[in-house]
């Protein structure tokens, strides 16, 4: 059996979206790391698919309201990072 190794990280982000990450997180009673872990791998897949889902799950959380619309996520999403 693979063993995952896993490392603690630090970052800082906005105040409201990590509360609303943390109500997330409670809501589907899972861990916060957990949530953001899903997140991270469906941002770097190359998976359409899974790209797609993740967008919706995104337009049914902003739906809410606080953070950016799902157009702009996907507009931010296509930008080549390494572009000048």
């Amino acid at each position: 059996m693979k063993q995952i190794m896993k490392k603690k990280i630090g970052t800082i982000i906005d105040e409201a979206l990590l509360a609303g990450v943390k109500q997330r997180a409670a809501a589907e009673r899972r861990p916060l790391a957990g949530l953001i872990e899903d997140a991270l791998n469906g941002y770097l897949g190359e998976d359409r698919t899974a790209r797609a889902d993740a967008l919706r799950s995104l337009a049914r959380f902003t739906a809410q309201g606080g953070l950016l619309p799902p157009e702009e996520i996907e507009e931010i999403l296509e930008e080549d990072p390494l572009a000048p």
